[in-house]
């Protein structure tokens, strides 16, 4: 099996151990991995930050985004704009975003657009990861376009549940590891030159 056969494998297997979980752990592990993020000092020293707008069965992002929120950080959330495309679009509350491209909430495209170099800290999504901050998205390709443009000096997090965790993400030339990953009981680190 190929590196895209082992992803769509591992896809499967995350995918269905997440949906596992019942409303009310997805609630309750949703919470503790969005302290766990905002205990970061590097979102605590962030003054935009980058979330996505989740999924019923993705870590609930909506915690985190009201936190943030409250402390007069920016926050914005993508927008599909066109095969492996996105724009960044800065929101005051997830309240008010639409279903879009897969069902993700997404806002207006008349809402204000902010440049990927905006952002101190980007929260990612996946379907998969490792402890070597690896990831298997959905496989549209989004974030692999989006992550070589911001700044060198963006902090980026995956964000999961500790079910989508896996020994090891099969990896092509053109994925780039996260800096951290925080699962609900957990927090992995990547050293900035590996």
């Amino acid at each position: 099996m190929g590196r895209q056969g082992d992803k769509a494998r591992i896809r499967s297997l995350a995918r269905g151990a997440r949906r596992a979980l019942s409303p009310d752990d997805r609630d309750r592990l949703s919470r503790s991995a969005a302290a766990r993020v905002l205990a970061m000092p590097e979102v605590a020293a962030a003054s935009a930050v980058l979330v996505y707008a989740s999924l019923p069965e993705e870590v609930d992002t909506s915690a985190l985004v009201s936190a943030l929120a409250a402390t007069g950080r920016v926050v914005a959330v993508p927008r599909v704009c066109g095969p492996r495309e996105m724009t960044l679009h800065r929101i005051d509350s997830l309240e008010g975003l639409r279903p879009g491209t897969c069902d993700i909430p997404e806002p207006d495209a008349d809402t204000e657009a902010m440049s990927p170099d905006a952002f101190d800290v980007v929260i990612v999504p996946g379907v998969a990861f490792d402890r070597t901050c690896r990831r298997i998205g959905f496989g549209g390709g989004f974030y692999d376009t989006l992550l070589p443009r911001l700044r060198p000096d963006a902090f980026t997090v995956g964000l999961a549940f500790d079910e989508q965790l896996v020994d090891e993400v099969p990896c092509e030339e053109h994925d780039r590891p996260l800096d951290a990953l925080v699962t609900p009981t957990t927090l992995h680190r990547r050293s900035r030159g590996r």
